[in-house]
Protein backbone atom coordinates (compact mmCIF):
# COMPACT_ATOMS: atom_id res chain seq x y z
CA UNK A 1 0.00 0.00 0.00
CA UNK A 2 1.38 3.36 -1.05
CA UNK A 3 1.10 6.11 1.54
CA UNK A 4 0.27 9.77 1.10
CA UNK A 5 3.84 10.63 2.10
CA UNK A 6 5.26 8.32 -0.59
CA UNK A 7 3.05 9.94 -3.21
CA UNK A 8 4.10 13.43 -2.11
CA UNK A 9 7.78 12.43 -2.27
CA UNK A 10 7.22 11.09 -5.77
CA UNK A 11 5.43 14.23 -6.94
CA UNK A 12 7.79 16.71 -5.27
CA UNK A 13 11.25 15.09 -5.13
CA UNK A 14 14.03 17.10 -3.49
CA UNK A 15 11.52 19.45 -1.83
CA UNK A 16 11.52 19.89 1.93
CA UNK A 17 8.15 19.43 3.60
CA UNK A 18 6.47 17.98 6.64
CA UNK A 19 2.95 16.75 7.22
CA UNK A 20 0.58 16.95 10.16
CA UNK A 21 -1.72 13.95 9.97
CA UNK A 22 -2.05 11.86 6.83
CA UNK A 23 -3.73 14.20 4.38
CA UNK A 24 -2.68 16.81 1.86
CA UNK A 25 -4.21 19.60 3.93
CA UNK A 26 -1.61 18.97 6.62
CA UNK A 27 1.44 19.48 4.38
CA UNK A 28 3.79 22.26 5.37
CA UNK A 29 6.16 23.24 2.55
CA UNK A 30 9.60 24.29 3.80
CA UNK A 31 10.88 25.15 0.33
CA UNK A 32 9.74 28.48 -1.05
CA UNK A 33 7.83 28.67 -4.32
CA UNK A 34 6.40 25.17 -4.22
CA UNK A 35 2.99 24.76 -5.80
CA UNK A 36 0.81 22.95 -3.23
CA UNK A 37 -0.62 19.58 -4.19
CA UNK A 38 -4.30 18.79 -4.40
CA UNK A 39 -5.99 15.72 -2.96
CA UNK A 40 -6.76 14.62 -6.53
CA UNK A 41 -3.09 14.84 -7.58
CA UNK A 42 -1.98 12.78 -4.60
CA UNK A 43 -4.76 10.23 -5.07
CA UNK A 44 -3.83 9.82 -8.75
CA UNK A 45 -0.16 9.38 -7.84
CA UNK A 46 -1.05 6.71 -5.28
CA UNK A 47 -2.98 4.82 -7.98
CA UNK A 48 -0.06 5.18 -10.42
CA UNK A 49 2.55 4.03 -7.89
CA UNK A 50 0.41 1.04 -6.86
CA UNK A 51 -0.04 0.09 -10.53
CA UNK A 52 3.73 0.33 -11.03
CA UNK A 53 4.32 -1.88 -8.00
CA UNK A 54 1.75 -4.43 -9.23
CA UNK A 55 3.36 -4.42 -12.69
CA UNK A 56 6.79 -5.04 -11.16
CA UNK A 57 5.45 -8.03 -9.21
CA UNK A 58 3.78 -9.40 -12.34
CA UNK A 59 6.96 -8.93 -14.39
CA UNK A 60 9.00 -10.73 -11.74
CA UNK A 61 6.53 -13.62 -11.70
CA UNK A 62 6.61 -13.81 -15.50
CA UNK A 63 10.43 -13.90 -15.52
CA UNK A 64 10.43 -16.66 -12.92
CA UNK A 65 7.88 -18.68 -14.88
CA UNK A 66 9.95 -18.25 -18.04
CA UNK A 67 13.12 -19.35 -16.25
CA UNK A 68 11.36 -22.40 -14.80
CA UNK A 69 10.03 -23.34 -18.25
CA UNK A 70 13.53 -23.09 -19.71
CA UNK A 71 14.95 -25.26 -16.94
CA UNK A 72 12.19 -27.80 -17.48
CA UNK A 73 12.91 -27.87 -21.22
CA UNK A 74 16.50 -28.74 -20.34
CA UNK A 75 15.32 -31.52 -18.07
CA UNK A 76 16.24 -29.64 -14.88
CA UNK A 77 14.20 -28.69 -11.85
CA UNK A 78 14.29 -25.42 -9.96
CA UNK A 79 16.14 -27.13 -7.14
CA UNK A 80 18.90 -28.26 -9.49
Amino acid sequence: MITTAEAVMSLRPNIEWSMNGNDVEGIIWHTEGVTPLTEAEVAAEIVRLEADADAAVAASAALRASAEAKLSALGLSVEE
